[in-house]
């Protein structure tokens, strides 16, 4: 199941979003306006509104609503995405320019600060404090994660477990709340909501993980290969190497050439390792996916889990 056949089932919704978010974007400021402009509200895959409207639908919840929830936090997205290419000097995202590339960093942060504002004047004016407490806590974690992460820049002694704490905050916190919030939504059914936020942490981290490895064996993600070796990331797949005694080879990497780290990569099985770690995550979301009943969002949610863990971009 490719992308596409994931979002069928909810193509309307993610419709919804996209005009909801068209909408919200746009400002009398005209400044503001053109900072709409550069922002591809249209281009994003919107995993984590499909994420959303898959579990809320799997879970017999009620369609009221999900269109606004759903915006929310793609466009928490949205300003997290803005405010990490100005930390991480990120001129392109996407295979597009970033904001900060257009307009500079001052401008940029302003602009993060005005799509996280938006997402919660959405779900205030909405009546939806389950949601804000939701984002509220998933922002304040994935912030504490980036920090984390900043803190362990060129820290080549990083031990996995740390790097699992890095990015249970930065990345997995926020699906873990998007797969609370659908559980609790009206019509669905009680007493779930641990095993939901359990299945989410763990798809999210299904998601970094492959995320860090797409830096290196990637080149179609929409950025730079070795990205996070340049800005002193240590993620799964470095630890892997440093462990298998290629610091010297990462220590004196050259991006125009890259063979030498690539053959070690290979010879050390970074690759086949950290795939196993994502089937290790990826064994307990089919466990809890097969708690329900078949139906097309939960075929479409299997075929999500399955794209995650072996998508090229």
């Amino acid at each position: 199941m490719d992308y596409r056949e994931v979002q069928e089932p909810i193509l309307p919704l993610l419709n919804g979003v996209e005009a909801i978010l068209k909408r919200e974007i746009g400002s009398r400021v005209d400044l503001v306006a053109e900072l709409g402009r550069h922002t591809p509200v249209g281009k994003g895959k919107k995993i984590r509104a499909a994420f959303f409207f898959l579990l809320a639908r799997m879970n017999n919840a009620s369609a009221g609503g999900l269109p606004t929830l759903g915006a929310a936090i793609e466009m928490l997205h949205l300003s997290s995405l803005v405010h990490d290419d100005i930390v991480d000097h990120s001129t392109r995202r996407r295979g597009q320019k970033t904001t900060n590339h257009h307009f500079g960093d001052t401008l940029s942060v302003l602009w993060g600060d005005f799509l996280f504002i938006s997402s919660i004047r959405m779900l205030t004016r909405a009546g939806r404090a389950d949601a804000v407490g939701m984002l509220a806590e998933a922002s304040r974690q994935m912030i504490e994660g980036q920090i984390l992460e900043f803190a362990n820049n060129f820290n080549y002694r990083l031990d996995a477990r740390t790097y699992y704490d890095i990015i249970r905050r930065k990345t997995a916190s926020l699906f873990g709340g998007i797969a609370g919030l659908a559980a609790g939504l009206p019509g669905g059914g009680a007493g779930r909501d641990q095993a939901f936020r359990h299945f989410g942490r763990d798809f999210g981290m299904i998601f970094q993980i492959s995320d860090d490895l797409l830096d290196l064996f990637s080149e179609r993600s929409g950025k730079g290969r070795f990205q996070d070796l340049k800005e002193g990331k240590v993620t799964l797949p470095y630890i892997l190497l440093i462990e298998g005694g290629a610091l010297p080879l990462i220590r004196a990497f050259d991006r125009s050439r890259p063979g030498p780290l690539l053959q070690c990569c290979r010879r050390l099985g970074v690759q086949e390792s950290s795939l196993a770690v994502i089937e290790r995550y990826s064994r307990r979301c089919q466990g809890f996916l097969r708690a329900f009943p078949p139906s097309p969002c939960r075929d479409a949610l299997e075929g999500l889990l399955d794209f995650i863990r072996y998508r090229e971009y």
